[in-house]
């Protein structure tokens, strides 16, 4: 989203626009959400990161305390980044890495070849988050930082991370090389031939 835009928003959302207010959180949940996954968050720890962040938002922006409105982005991916930490610090305990995916299998409608599919892109898919889970504790976080959905601007993924804008390509290009390299190694079965 362009800086004028989102400066444009945040103003009618302060003054009390529900559609401004709905297009900010449009436009940046993913980022606050990727903020708080970047720092191992589990999911409810995350929703309580995003519900806190969003909180404090609306609070300082009803003050007139953001003082920046077109670097909304940034505020809420720092305020995200130091809700994590202080829910990391208080909660003083580890946190399980990776998504947990799906226990277990209904019966479906689907055809046998459905089935297959699901089946290799599950594959797949477990693969890069194995391959993912790989790397080092910077580029997971640089990487699902970037990944969120929409994609935040290099800017607001820079304040997030706590980075200069200027290290990100460099940095996001390494790891994405070192994830592809991890991704098509063969995979060792364990199995004696």
């Amino acid at each position: 989203m362009e800086p004028e835009e989102t400066a444009t928003l945040v103003r009618r959302a302060a003054a009390g626009d529900e559609s401004a207010w709905g297009a900010l959180v449009t436009a940046y949940a993913g980022l606050v959400w990727a903020v708080a996954r970047a720092h191992r968050l589990g999911a409810a720890d995350a929703e309580d990161v995003a519900q806190t962040t969003w909180e404090k938002f609306a609070r300082s922006m009803g003050k007139g305390d953001i003082n920046q409105p077109e670097r909304a982005g940034a505020w809420l991916s720092t305020t995200a980044r130091r809700e994590s930490l202080r829910v990391l610090a208080t909660r003083n305990r580890a946190v399980p890495t990776g998504d947990l995916g799906w226990i277990g299998a209904s019966p479906t409608d689907e055809t046998p070849e459905e089935v297959a599919l699901a089946r290799e892109q599950s594959a797949v898919a477990a693969r890069v988050w194995q391959a993912l889970n790989q790397l080092g504790e910077n580029c997971r976080r640089v990487l699902r930082v970037l990944m969120a959905d929409p994609p935040p601007s290099y800017a607001d993924a820079a304040a997030a991370l706590g980075v200069t804008v200027g290290y990100l390509g460099p940095t996001r290009k390494r790891c994405l090389e070192k994830l592809r390299r991890l991704v098509s190694e063969p995979v060792e079965s364990g199995h004696d031939r």
